[in-house]
């Protein structure tokens, strides 16, 4: 894909795009600046969307967290052993 084919997808795409949430999201990870800023403003970005999914419930337990990783693990272990 060209550069310009690409500008014109994502045109395209942020054109239709109206959560705000999103569009401040991609605004706020294309702000320039140095590398450390970048990184803290992506350490933001997972830390406002962390908020966003507490407060709207999506949690889990402890236990279910250890339960969903274990479940995680043995499929790993399967595939690995095909």
């Amino acid at each position: 894909m060209t550069t310009a084919a690409l500008i014109t997808k994502l045109k395209k795409q942020l054109d239709k795009e109206t959560d705000r949430e999103v569009l401040h999201s991609i605004e706020f990870l294309l702000s320039e600046g140095t590398k450390a800023e970048r990184a803290k403003r992506r350490l933001m970005l997972v830390a406002m969307k962390s908020e966003r999914a507490i407060a709207d419930g999506r949690t889990m337990t402890l236990e279910e967290a250890k339960l969903k990783l274990a479940d995680s693990m043995e499929v790993r272990r399967t595939m690995r052993g095909k």
